[in-house]
């Protein structure tokens, strides 16, 4: 098997802090690691990091969820600003592309694009998504993206 970049194989690397944000850990579990809890009050059902570096110069905002199923969602920050969602998502492929090369998977469903890197079951995702208009999506994932093809 290829060789996993950026430590992706143990979980997400964030640069600033050189920690490891593990797979398949709950929010308990990875609570000290510097996420905020939302909501801040109350049951907590998510873990959010502002502004982490990831994949060398990657600037994103990442979401972990309640159930520490091998996923974390992030939002890049150092982009320019796109005026459209298909904008954005080629300047962030293109950013992804100088990172890990050609991707393994290219394609569309339900008329969005998505590119996708696959190293076994680690996957880099991102896609332009719909939830009451288009915006780009980027996952990190251990085996969640593979199964549900």
């Amino acid at each position: 098997m290829e060789s996993v970049p950026y430590k992706l194989s143990e979980g997400l690397y964030l640069e600033g802090s050189g920690t490891v944000l593990p797979w398949f850990k709950s929010l308990h579990q990875i609570a000290k690691m510097g996420g905020k809890p939302l909501p801040e009050k109350g049951k907590t059902s998510q873990l959010f990091w502002e502004q982490e570096t990831i994949f060398e110069d990657l600037v994103v905002s990442i979401q972990a969820m309640q159930q520490g199923n091998g996923i974390f969602f992030l939002h890049p920050k150092n982009q320019v600003q796109a005026d459209s969602a298909q904008k954005e998502y080629e300047q962030v492929k293109g950013a992804l592309l100088s990172k890990f090369g050609s991707p393994t998977e290219v394609g569309e469903n339900d008329g969005y694009p998505y590119t996708r890197w696959f190293w076994g079951n680690i996957c880099v995702s991102l896609t332009i998504a719909e939830r009451f208009m288009d915006y780009v999506s980027l996952s990190v994932s251990n085996g969640v993206i593979k199964n549900a093809l």
